[in-house]
Protein backbone atom coordinates (compact mmCIF):
# COMPACT_ATOMS: atom_id res chain seq x y z
CA UNK A 1 0.00 0.00 0.00
CA UNK A 2 1.89 2.99 -1.30
CA UNK A 3 -0.28 5.62 0.39
CA UNK A 4 -0.03 3.86 3.75
CA UNK A 5 3.77 3.97 3.50
CA UNK A 6 3.62 7.61 2.44
CA UNK A 7 1.44 8.48 5.47
CA UNK A 8 3.82 6.63 7.79
CA UNK A 9 6.89 8.39 6.40
CA UNK A 10 5.27 11.82 6.21
CA UNK A 11 2.64 12.12 8.97
CA UNK A 12 2.12 15.83 8.24
CA UNK A 13 0.98 15.09 4.70
CA UNK A 14 -2.71 15.67 4.04
CA UNK A 15 -4.24 12.95 1.88
CA UNK A 16 -7.79 13.39 0.61
CA UNK A 17 -9.50 10.34 -0.83
CA UNK A 18 -12.25 10.70 -3.42
CA UNK A 19 -14.25 7.57 -4.11
CA UNK A 20 -14.70 7.16 -7.86
CA UNK A 21 -16.52 3.96 -8.82
CA UNK A 22 -15.57 3.07 -12.37
CA UNK A 23 -15.83 -0.72 -12.52
CA UNK A 24 -19.57 -1.27 -12.42
CA UNK A 25 -22.07 -2.19 -9.73
CA UNK A 26 -19.60 -3.77 -7.29
CA UNK A 27 -17.36 -0.73 -7.55
CA UNK A 28 -20.30 1.56 -6.80
CA UNK A 29 -21.30 -0.59 -3.84
CA UNK A 30 -17.76 -0.47 -2.43
CA UNK A 31 -17.60 3.31 -2.88
CA UNK A 32 -20.93 3.73 -1.10
CA UNK A 33 -19.71 1.53 1.76
CA UNK A 34 -16.44 3.41 2.14
CA UNK A 35 -18.22 6.75 2.25
CA UNK A 36 -20.82 5.42 4.69
CA UNK A 37 -18.03 4.17 6.98
CA UNK A 38 -17.07 7.81 7.65
CA UNK A 39 -20.15 8.13 9.89
CA UNK A 40 -18.60 5.48 12.15
CA UNK A 41 -15.09 6.93 11.94
CA UNK A 42 -13.69 3.98 9.99
CA UNK A 43 -13.41 5.25 6.42
CA UNK A 44 -9.73 4.52 5.96
CA UNK A 45 -9.88 1.16 7.70
CA UNK A 46 -12.69 -0.07 5.44
CA UNK A 47 -11.18 1.49 2.32
CA UNK A 48 -7.84 -0.24 2.88
CA UNK A 49 -9.41 -3.56 3.89
CA UNK A 50 -11.52 -3.64 0.74
CA UNK A 51 -8.48 -2.83 -1.40
CA UNK A 52 -6.53 -5.63 0.28
CA UNK A 53 -9.29 -8.19 -0.29
CA UNK A 54 -9.15 -10.55 -3.24
CA UNK A 55 -12.91 -11.16 -3.01
CA UNK A 56 -15.33 -9.54 -5.44
CA UNK A 57 -16.92 -6.56 -3.71
CA UNK A 58 -20.40 -7.97 -3.36
CA UNK A 59 -22.71 -6.73 -0.60
CA UNK A 60 -22.08 -9.81 1.62
CA UNK A 61 -18.30 -9.54 1.15
CA UNK A 62 -18.29 -5.82 1.93
CA UNK A 63 -20.38 -6.31 5.06
CA UNK A 64 -18.08 -9.10 6.25
CA UNK A 65 -15.03 -6.89 5.69
CA UNK A 66 -16.86 -4.08 7.51
CA UNK A 67 -17.47 -6.30 10.53
CA UNK A 68 -13.81 -7.29 10.44
CA UNK A 69 -12.70 -3.66 10.87
CA UNK A 70 -15.17 -3.06 13.68
CA UNK A 71 -18.06 -1.43 11.86
CA UNK A 72 -21.71 -1.89 12.71
CA UNK A 73 -22.66 -3.60 9.45
CA UNK A 74 -26.39 -2.97 9.82
CA UNK A 75 -25.82 0.75 10.30
CA UNK A 76 -23.32 0.79 7.43
CA UNK A 77 -25.79 -0.89 5.10
CA UNK A 78 -28.51 1.60 6.02
CA UNK A 79 -26.13 4.56 5.57
CA UNK A 80 -24.97 3.30 2.17
CA UNK A 81 -28.36 4.16 0.66
CA UNK A 82 -28.41 7.77 1.81
CA UNK A 83 -28.87 10.67 -0.56
CA UNK A 84 -25.71 12.26 0.91
CA UNK A 85 -23.65 9.30 -0.29
CA UNK A 86 -25.22 9.54 -3.76
CA UNK A 87 -24.47 13.27 -3.88
CA UNK A 88 -20.83 12.74 -2.79
CA UNK A 89 -20.28 10.18 -5.54
CA UNK A 90 -21.82 12.51 -8.12
CA UNK A 91 -19.55 15.35 -6.96
CA UNK A 92 -16.54 13.03 -7.26
CA UNK A 93 -17.57 12.03 -10.78
CA UNK A 94 -17.96 15.68 -11.75
CA UNK A 95 -14.52 16.47 -10.34
CA UNK A 96 -12.99 13.56 -12.28
CA UNK A 97 -14.59 14.82 -15.49
CA UNK A 98 -13.34 18.36 -14.82
CA UNK A 99 -9.80 17.02 -14.31
CA UNK A 100 -10.14 14.71 -17.32
CA UNK A 101 -9.50 11.61 -15.20
CA UNK A 102 -10.91 8.42 -16.65
CA UNK A 103 -9.58 5.91 -14.16
CA UNK A 104 -8.20 5.17 -10.76
CA UNK A 105 -5.95 5.59 -9.05
CA UNK A 106 -5.13 9.17 -9.86
CA UNK A 107 -3.29 11.73 -7.79
CA UNK A 108 -3.50 15.50 -7.59
CA UNK A 109 -0.48 16.99 -5.88
CA UNK A 110 -0.44 20.75 -5.91
CA UNK A 111 -1.07 21.68 -9.53
CA UNK A 112 0.12 18.32 -10.89
CA UNK A 113 -2.24 15.55 -11.96
CA UNK A 114 -0.85 12.04 -12.09
CA UNK A 115 -3.17 9.49 -13.70
CA UNK A 116 -2.55 5.87 -12.85
CA UNK A 117 -0.53 4.00 -10.28
CA UNK A 118 2.93 5.33 -9.49
CA UNK A 119 5.70 4.32 -7.15
CA UNK A 120 6.22 5.65 -3.65
CA UNK A 121 9.41 7.31 -4.86
CA UNK A 122 7.62 9.10 -7.70
CA UNK A 123 5.00 10.44 -5.29
CA UNK A 124 7.68 11.57 -2.84
CA UNK A 125 9.47 13.39 -5.66
CA UNK A 126 6.36 15.27 -6.77
CA UNK A 127 5.49 16.15 -3.15
CA UNK A 128 9.01 17.46 -2.52
CA UNK A 129 8.90 19.49 -5.74
CA UNK A 130 5.49 20.91 -4.81
CA UNK A 131 6.60 21.81 -1.31
CA UNK A 132 9.68 23.53 -2.75
CA UNK A 133 7.58 25.97 -4.73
Amino acid sequence: MTLRKLRQQDPGLRIVYKELPILGADSLLAARAALAARAQGKYLELHEAMLASSEPMTRPAILEIARGVGLDADRLEADMGSSEITAAIERNRALARALNLGGTPAFVIGAEIIPGAVSLEALQEVIARTRGR
